[in-house]
């Protein structure tokens, strides 16, 4: 077919990264310098328009799609600029100390593709979308996942926390990441079970303050390695009785902290809770009011539906359910039958599943010590394929989860315990209105509890914070 156009001219292909001048905001791009330069190096480049100079930070992921790291496509620049010739002696440098309207420089911004006056909600939102996005479980086939994954994660550290933010836009990347790296157990544990909508059902779960403090203590103690440390024959830290006091004064404190911090997070869940159950207990004319009665159900299985999504979502509202349910029929049974014989038979039950769910967490825990006791053995004995190593430690993670979520249970079931007893047996309303608060608690513990899990094929979004095991692989396979 005849074209009216002209023969178009043409010129060897030089991949480029875009970029943003930060003294006059244009737009601009500049070839990729070869050797392709290391992460989080700082480039210095001229702006085309108002030739100044400013200092662009380098990150795998701007490099254009396709462009390979061993590229010798791209000619040698040992300065970027808007030419090849280099940029005269007096010209303007780039700025050392950025400012939080001006930041030295926005890789990180760029990265979760937010604005650099983007708020904390923004932040989360674009890091939650893009790590769903860009998770290694679901790009097996692309090399540089994991890295881009890696990284995304680093910028949404960084930018979620105002002190490392404040950091970050006065110094760049390397003044603004801590000693140790950006992995939290709290930040991990609010991930992966139930995240910021369960917050305010369950409250903040301390097992994982346990394991960052248990992580602290650790390199405190790894940091006094030079220390002459005495033991006893069974190998004990023999201390004195000066240090011996000052080990009971922390534990003490720790106690003292650990009480406070569980106290104020039930006292904000009964808040909540309270607040919630007030839809019903303001709205009805008595405790089985049908019209408001058949509402409230709505309103609790289409929260249900929704919090469901979550990661673990479908496990924590079975869990929350059952604790409502338990806690409303004890109340119920021990306020309406003779003697509140009724109460101490569901009092009974309580206590037989508190015991039962220790014991399976005890269980698992056991079981995962007896993985690593096996991957020890083994590998102690030089006997161990890559192979069987690799399934050893499948199992360990899958194991460890299972032992994490156990235990997790076992603490918001113990919170929500004393969660409801302080709403249900609240002194300062009257005894119909408390009765009223446990008909609600029982139509929203059902409805929570009444949840399954979507069998469709499609997994959760949420499911990018999940452990990828042979066992989780064999159980997607089934369902597809």
């Amino acid at each position: 077919m005849s074209s009216a156009y002209p023969v178009q001219p043409s010129r060897q292909y030089i991949p480029h990264i875009r970029s943003q001048c930060e003294h006059c905001n244009v737009q601009v791009e500049f070839p990729v310098p070869s050797p392709t330069p290391a992460q989080g190096t700082m480039l210095r480049v001229r702006c085309f328009k108002c030739q100044s100079t400013y200092t662009h930070a380098f990150y795998p992921t701007q490099l254009p799609p396709g462009y390979s790291t061993t590229s010798s496509s791209t000619p040698p620049h040992s300065s970027i600029g808007s030419g090849s010739t280099p940029p005269p002696p007096n010209a303007r440098k780039g700025r050392k100390i950025g400012t939080q309207e001006k930041p030295l420089e926005t890789g990180y911004y760029d990265l979760l593709g937010v604005p650099i006056d983007a708020s904390t909600d923004d932040i989360k939102k674009s890091y939650r979308r893009l790590a769903i996005k860009h998770h290694p479980d679901k790009n097996r086939d692309d090399p540089h996942a994991e890295e881009r994954f890696k990284e995304i994660a680093i910028a949404y550290q960084t930018l979620s926390d105002p002190e490392l933010r404040k950091k970050y836009n006065e110094f760049g990347p390397k003044e603004s990441q801590p000693e140790g790296g950006f992995v939290d157990p709290e930040e991990i544990f609010g991930a992966m079970f139930g995240g910021d909508r369960f917050a305010p059902i369950i409250g903040q779960i301390s097992l994982a303050k346990d394991m960052k403090a248990a992580l602290q203590e650790v390199d405190e103690t790894e940091g006094g390695d030079d220390k002459d440390v005495k033991r006893d024959a069974k190998g004990k830290e023999i201390l004195s009785e000066e240090e011996k006091a000052r080990k009971e004064e922390k534990e003490k404190k720790v106690t003292a902290e650990k009480a406070a911090a569980r106290a104020e997070r039930v006292q904000k869940l009964v808040e909540n809770l309270e607040r919630k159950l007030s839809i019903f207990t303001e709205s009805a004319t008595g405790p089985y009011d049908p019209d408001v009665t058949n509402s409230w159900r709505t309103i609790c299985q289409l929260e249900a539906e929704d919090l469901k999504k979550e990661s673990y979502g479908v496990e924590l509202l079975q869990a929350i359910g059952f604790v409502y349910v338990s806690k409303s029929r004890h109340y119920l049974a021990t306020n309406q039958t003779l003697f509140g014989v009724g109460g101490w038979f569901h009092n009974v039950q309580g206590k037989y599943h508190v015991f039962s769910e220790t014991v399976s967490t005890l269980r698992s825990a056991i079981e995962l010590k007896s993985v690593f006791d096996q991957i020890a053995a083994a590998e102690k004995a030089g006997n161990l394929t890559p192979e069987e190593k690799k399934k050893l430690e499948e199992q360990a993670a899958e194991k460890g989860i299972q032992a994490l979520f156990k235990g997790t249970k076992l603490e918001i079931e113990s919170v929500l315990r004393e969660t409801c007893d302080r709403v249900l047996e609240d002194l300062t309303i009257s005894r119909p209105k408390a009765q009223m608060r446990a008909v609600a608690m029982q139509i929203l513990g059902e409805s929570y509890v009444a949840v399954k899990k979507d069998v469709d094929g499609h997994p959760d979004e949420s499911e990018y914070v999940r452990i990828d095991t042979k066992s989780s692989r064999e159980k997607d396979r089934q369902r597809s």
